[in-house]
């Protein structure tokens, strides 16, 4: 059992598939069923023919670099496969940089990967230019992803058509809804005549934008004229000139006057009707 056998650093083993378990720390998320299919034809035919590296940990076997060839493996049919032992403290490292040459990692399973190589070993951005042999506004750009919203990243997680050049230019949009508004722009020009229909399933990043752009609607079609005296008093927020609301000069009133707008740039009663919209 794998529990037992005793490994040396940098030699070659047919280790068993069943001992194998997949490395919770893999920056690899997303296994494309084409290629994966590819790849087991493949085996089929001529075998494994590049080793996977393993690692040991409390008597469990985990892979570092090589979860496609042992999926394709087992698919295969295959009993074990051929594995070199490493013993570093640096496994993390390996399997990303193993993963970047091949380009196997979609771009948000790259940045996430980057992510967290930096914050567990306190790397800075120029530590991680050194390892992986990229040029600092690359790694830099690949780490900006991270700062879209979680229902775009999850949703291209598993999406290796979406390039890594398009959620850059999303990403360096400030505000997060202007992200989600630029992603479900972007995927509709993908499929231009594709109409959406009744029951057919949308996407988080579309459902978040949807909501967002039907709150939108509703304040675009409030009838402000239709609020009555008590309702223009009733808003403690907006009712009266102070806090969040301020004083703007209103040359049409005899002898200047002024009149009380919200940070928002609104009167009283137009806030005074939103916020009994979504009371």
């Amino acid at each position: 059992m794998a529990a037992n056998e005793s490994y040396v650093r940098n030699h070659l083993y047919f280790v068993p598939l069943a001992d194998l378990q997949p490395d919770p720390n893999q920056p690899r998320k997303y296994l494309d069923s084409t290629a994966l299919a590819e790849l087991t034809a493949s085996i089929v035919q001529h075998g494994v023919l590049e080793p996977i590296l393993f690692r040991q940990e409390s008597g469990l076997l985990y892979v570092v670099a090589g979860e496609r060839r042992v999926a394709a493996a087992r698919k295969a049919g295959l009993v074990s496969i051929p594995a070199l032992f490493i013993d570093s403290q640096n496994y993390a490292e390996i399997s990303l940089v193993e993963n970047l040459l091949r380009s196997d990692l979609t771009a948000v399973e790259e940045a996430e990967a980057l992510d967290r190589l930096q914050k567990e070993h306190a790397y800075k951005q120029e530590d991680l230019v050194r390892m992986l042999g990229k040029s600092q506004p690359v790694i830099s750009s690949t780490m900006s992803i991270n700062r879209l919203p979680q229902a775009v990243r999850d949703e291209c997680r598993k999406d290796p058509s979406i390039s890594k050049r398009v959620l850059i230019e999303i990403a360096a949009k400030k505000r997060e809804d202007s992200m989600l508004a630029a992603y479900v722009k972007y995927k509709a020009s993908l499929n231009p005549r594709k109409k959406t229909q009744t029951g057919v399933k949308v996407s988080k990043a579309q459902s978040t934008f949807n909501v967002m752009d039907n709150a939108e609607g509703k304040i675009k079609t409030l009838e402000i004229q239709n609020l009555s005296a008590e309702e223009k008093r009733s808003c403690p927020d907006h009712g009266q000139a102070t806090g969040s609301g301020r004083r703007k000069s209103n040359p049409t009133r005899p002898g200047g006057g002024t009149k009380t707008e919200s940070k928002f740039g609104m009167t009283p009663q137009a806030c005074q009707k939103i916020c009994s919209k979504f009371k």
